[in-house]
């Protein structure tokens, strides 16, 4: 693995991180108030071509590498991770059906890059700790060949409006990984629970059952090619928890050499300034993580990959939670007030890592 930075990962770097603190940062209140990311932020990041990874002859800009991708996705955390993760999921649709969808299924994907209202989504999450290899939502082919989709998702953005909307769930007879495009008006489609929740409001997350049966042409791939898509779309997670917690080691460094106490700023004691720094040694191990995973997947290694994004995605989870925590913890009582956006990172780090983590499969644990 090279670690050096192309030029063009410095200025997807550049490019994000401006975004970040000109567009998401001011926005991250109002967007999470409103349940929706302003239109003309969604489109300056649709124009990017980084949150919608959406082929050319679908109408977009190309599909970038993953690890292109995972850059984009940690310096537009920096500024909100809300907002990041609402852009990633509702262009989440476009790449898996540009990667793996029919013509059909991909024939009316233009409309996500031209109109800024317009969602996909792709239902993924089953909570309990549940990575892809233990999903519970089947998709089974019935005696006349047709699909029939049953299961329970959590974490499903934009459920109530979402067009494309792609369920993935594993095949009932052989357990492999498998997606299909479902109708989001189907009757057998209930959205429960699409109310506000911890963080990432701006998703308009909500929990949705499926009772569907569909015809044959529904399906959306299948093998290890699909499983490596499913794999770049849960690492994002990842990613977007390393910006969000440097974004909040920064902030409350930043505090502690301005705040004073005792005659001296805060940041020369221990007891502040050690957490501070064990947090950002383990935010650069994180980042490290992800990228390694990165690049399995774009070498299309997928068994080795499956492994990497998963050990990536649960010590991302534990540094984020643990190092946002020790952000509102130097800010003492001004950590938990709005006048300070460090409890909304902390907010965030805690659901992201609540929507795709496995407590029993350590990120220290050898590869089995």
């Amino acid at each position: 693995m090279d670690l050096q930075p192309t030029e063009e990962h410095v200025a997807v770097e550049e490019l994000t991180r401006t975004i970040a603190d000109d567009l998401l940062a001011p926005a991250a209140r109002t967007a999470e108030e409103e349940r929706a990311v302003p239109d003309a932020v969604w489109r300056t990041l649709a124009d990017t071509g980084l949150t919608l990874a959406l082929a050319e002859e679908h109408g977009g800009d190309g599909i970038p590498d993953t690890v292109t991708q995972m850059i984009a996705v940690e310096n537009l955390a920096y500024g909100d991770p809300g907002i990041t993760m609402a852009a990633v999921w509702g262009g989440a649709a476009a790449l898996l059906l540009s990667r793996h969808g029919s013509p059909e299924q991909t024939a009316g994907l233009s409309r996500l890059a031209r109109d800024a209202k317009a969602r996909g989504s792709v239902a993924l999450y089953e909570g309990y700790g549940r990575g892809p290899e233990e999903f519970t939502t089947t998709l089974r082919t019935t005696p006349d060949g047709s699909l029939h989709i049953t299961g329970r998702k959590v974490a499903v953005p934009f459920a109530a409006t979402a067009d494309p909307l792609v369920v993935v769930g594993r095949d009932a007879e052989t357990g492999a990984l498998r997606a299909a495009l479902v109708p989001g008006s189907h009757p057998g489609v209930t959205v429960e629970g699409a109310g506000r929740g911890l963080a990432l409001d701006a998703a308009a997350l909500a929990t949705v059952s499926f009772d569907v049966p569909l015809p044959a042409s529904a399906a959306v791939g299948d093998g290890d090619a699909l499983a490596g898509t499913v794999d770049r779309l849960r690492l994002a997670v990842a990613a977007a928890q390393v910006g969000t917690a440097m974004r909040a080691v920064e902030y409350a460094s930043k505090y502690a050499t301005e705040r004073v106490a005792f005659g001296r700023p805060i940041a020369g004691f221990q007891g502040v300034a050690f957490p501070l720094a064990e947090a950002l040694m383990r935010i650069h191990e994180v980042r490290l993580e992800v990228t390694e995973a990165a690049v399995l997947l774009d070498a299309d290694r997928y068994a080795e990959a499956a492994q990497a994004v998963t050990r990536a995605v649960n010590y991302a989870g534990e540094v984020a939670t643990e190092a946002t925590r020790t952000a509102v913890q130097t800010l003492g009582g001004h950590g938990f007030i709005a006048e300070h956006p460090v409890e909304i990172w902390y907010r965030a780090a805690t659901a992201l890592a609540a929507i795709d983590f496995d407590p029993l499969r350590s990120s220290f644990a050898p590869a089995l």
